[in-house]
């Protein structure tokens, strides 16, 4: 049998026959190019990525303003419908009409009589205050002080 030496071999005899190069300092390759530009790369990376975020909550917070927007614009609609059905129920066409089906009517006069304040602080003492707040006795007869009294009484009532 015939022995066919392989090519590895052949290889392996030549390099044994040259002498191995020398060793040389070999000037070293700047990487700062590589580094700024993968630093520059990060940082368009990270405003893109921020962008579309900020994107994204900007147009959630629209939505959520045109539902409120929405909202409000609903109920000014339900407040002016709730006040007009106010005047109406408060008219003194439909209170004289109301009025009227109860079985009242009007009064034969509309003067106002004149107490004399003693009598009325009798009248005050026997029977007792009918409300909790103190009673005020009016002097002046100035028909527009009596409808300021009656104002700051009734204020705040519907």
């Amino acid at each position: 049998m015939v022995a066919i030496p392989l090519l590895r071999d052949v290889q392996s005899s030549k390099d044994s026959t040259h002498s191995r190069p020398d060793l040389v300092v070999v000037e070293r390759r700047r990487r700062w190019p590589a580094v700024l530009a993968g630093f520059v790369w990060v940082v368009v990376f990270s405003g893109l990525l921020g962008a579309a975020v900020f994107h994204t909550q900007l147009a959630e917070r629209q939505l959520q303003i045109d539902r409120l927007e929405r909202a409000v614009g609903q109920q000014r609609e339900r407040f002016d419908e709730l006040r007009y059905k106010r005047a109406e129920l408060r008219s003194p066409v439909r209170l004289a009409g109301a009025a009227k089906e109860l079985g009242m009517e009007r009064g034969p006069n509309g003067d106002f009589i004149e107490i004399h304040p003693d009598q009325l602080a009798r009248q005050l003492a026997v029977a007792g205050a009918v409300d909790d707040g103190p009673a005020h006795v009016i002097i002046g007869s100035d028909p527009l002080d009596q409808f300021r009294d009656v104002k700051a009484v009734t204020a705040g009532q519907p």
